[in-house]
């Protein structure tokens, strides 16, 4: 699972032929098209057209860095601008010498960030493309001149090769203008083993497009995603919208499994290991269709240290998935409290649990443990506002109401969605949250939820849970291509047999996360192949909160449904 070695860009001020159609004045015109370097490595090849600065220096803005990646420009190759009188070499911003507002065109090819199945090292940043076929997000593929990301652009395929299918959201587009800020905010996939399935939701088009081999159909995809998108849209008083849903493989591993998931602005993108399945990943569906709307329509995030708030984005987002499913009727009462005790039960054994702001911003994207507990603290502290709602409102109200209102004061506004989200509140219920926020959002204070917050319909004990650990280094056994490393001497793994340079062949059943599940392993050495069978415990031992529910069937629990689902 080896990283390409970053290719140089080589660039030339080109005798480009500029004789096509000029770009509408101030547009910038891209098309993409799936080709090959000089050297015959797949690539993607990118052509811009659009009109000079009128001081005759332009700075083009090539791909450079995004979602904790950095250095995207070096898969950048075989840079040409044509209609310059020359350029200086500055990359990432190189400095485009041409007469007043001459027409340019810039075209450059992006090369693989891997040679092979990327499994657990995929950047999402980083274009991933194969002899048959490509997956890329726009952060990663576009540049743009300096100056127009907010500016006025157009998109175009190229020639496809025979027997490709592509799909982008940009499609939705197709001979219209939209924004730079869309381009970048997009995915590309094709292919020749591309499937692309089509659902009609009252005339708007969900289109699904999947590369690889999976345990499920396209087709079984494609009918989960139409009721999450119809169940969610129905949450905000939407109507549907065309929709695309891009998913593609990273490979095989033999220890757990990994997915991603990343909104776009009418689209999301699944990247996954082989071993996903549609039965546990319905809420990782929800919320990244949510996101569509939370940030998107709540407000702007930060400039700087843009991960502060992803509390908000990335929290509140889970949370309202989780009411959208039971609403839906995708979970059941029992599905809903099963996930809520997943994330207590992360939350309370994490070691970044009292992480301040400031921490999550800086180690965000090189901390599994801070990243998560943006999601459960976010998570937990709107489940927390959406009770005290319920309670001040006499049950007329629910935090659903809170970010409608929200949503209708971010239309141009400039406001953060933290900021805003805290005036809707006060606004529409008189609770005033900001010591909570600051407490737990930004301080890190450790959040616990109160006992009757469920009412009638369950109660949140506190119990001791031990620390759960898998017995040995994963990180370094990935690194090591599966060879098992640093096994704790005399830990629960090493004493049912597990020893460093096994090879770990795969993780067979086991709860990552739950220290009170047995976990199993399927491991070889010199003598064959064993299973290694253990609770994955550390002797630490933390205070972890748990829902009972006290309800199980009949009318109570359809109330309780109605309830946490913000049903009226």
């Amino acid at each position: 699972m080896s990283r390409r070695a970053a290719a140089p860009i080589l660039l030339a001020v080109a005798a480009l032929l500029l004789g096509a159609a000029a770009p509408p004045r101030g547009t910038v015109s891209y098309v993409m098209t799936p080709t090959t370097a000089k050297d015959g490595a797949p690539a993607l090849q990118v052509e811009m057209r659009f009109r000079g600065d009128s001081d005759g220096e332009t700075v083009l803005n090539l791909p450079e860095q995004w979602a904790g990646s950095t250095e995207l420009w070096r898969h950048v190759d075989e840079l040409q601008i044509g209609g310059a009188t020359s350029v200086e070499p500055q990359f990432p911003h190189p400095v485009i010498h041409h007469r007043k507002r001459a027409r340019l065109l810039v075209r450059y090819k992006l090369r693989s960030a891997w040679d092979s199945d990327p499994g657990f090292d995929y950047e999402k940043a980083r274009p991933l493309i194969r002899t048959d076929w490509f997956f890329a997000h726009g952060e990663g593929l576009f540049a743009f001149p300096e100056g127009r990301f907010a500016g006025r652009a157009r998109f175009r395929w190229g020639e496809i090769p025979a027997g490709w299918k592509i799909a982008s959201d940009l499609d939705h587009l197709r001979g219209k203008r939209t924004t730079v800020a869309n381009m970048i905010n997009s995915v590309a996939i094709g292919g020749a083993g591309l499937k692309l399935v089509e659902r009609q939701l009252n005339g708007a088009p969900l289109r699904v497009a999947v590369l690889g081999q999976w345990s499920f159909e396209p087709e079984a995809l494609a009918d989960l995603v139409a009721r999450i998108v119809t169940s969610t849209n129905a949450y905000w008083g939407d109507r549907n919208t065309p929709f695309l849903v891009a998913m593609a493989p990273l490979g095989a591993v033999p220890s757990g499994h990994s997915f991603t998931g990343t909104g776009r602005t009418d689209a999301f993108t699944i990247a996954a290991t082989s071993s996903f399945d549609l039965a546990t990943a319905t809420r990782f569906l929800g919320h990244e269709y949510g996101h569509s709307w939370i940030p998107n329509e709540l407000g702007g995030m930060p400039e700087e240290q843009e991960a502060r708030d992803y509390w908000l984005s990335e929290g509140f987002d889970d949370y309202v998935a989780t009411k959208v499913l039971l609403r839906s009727g995708l979970w059941t009462l029992n599905d809903y409290i099963a996930d809520k005790n997943e994330t207590l039960l992360r939350y309370g054994t994490s070691p970044a649990k009292t992480a301040a702001a400031a921490d999550v911003a800086e180690r965000f994207w090189t901390d599994q443990a801070v990243q998560q507990v943006s999601y459960d603290r976010g998570h937990l502290l709107a489940a927390m506002l959406d009770a005290r709602i319920r309670t001040v409102s006499e049950g007329k109200k629910s935090l659903d109401d809170v970010l409608r209102r929200e949503r209708k004061a971010a239309r141009g506004s400039s406001e953060l969605a933290s900021t805003l989200f805290q005036a809707a509140l006060r606004e529409e219920t008189g609770i005033d949250a900001g010591p909570e926020i600051e407490a737990h959002a930004r301080q890190g204070q450790a959040l616990q939820l109160p006992e009757d917050m469920l009412g009638t319909c369950a109660r949140i004990v506190t119990e001791p849970r031990r620390a759960f650990h898998r017995g040995y280094d994963s990180q370094a056994t990935r690194l090591a291509g599966g060879i098992i490393t640093g096994v704790v001497l005399e830990g629960p793994a090493w004493k049912a047999g597990m020893r460093d340079g096994m090879r770990l062949v795969r993780f067979e059943s086991g709860k990552i996360g739950d220290s009170t599940v047995e976990v199993v392993f399927r491991v070889a050495d010199e003598s064959g192949e064993r299973l290694i069978r253990y609770l994955p415990v550390t002797k630490d031992e933390y205070q972890v909160q748990r829902i009972v529910p006290t309800v199980e069937t009949g009318e109570a629990a359809e109330a309780c449904v109605k309830m946490l689902a913000g049903v009226k």
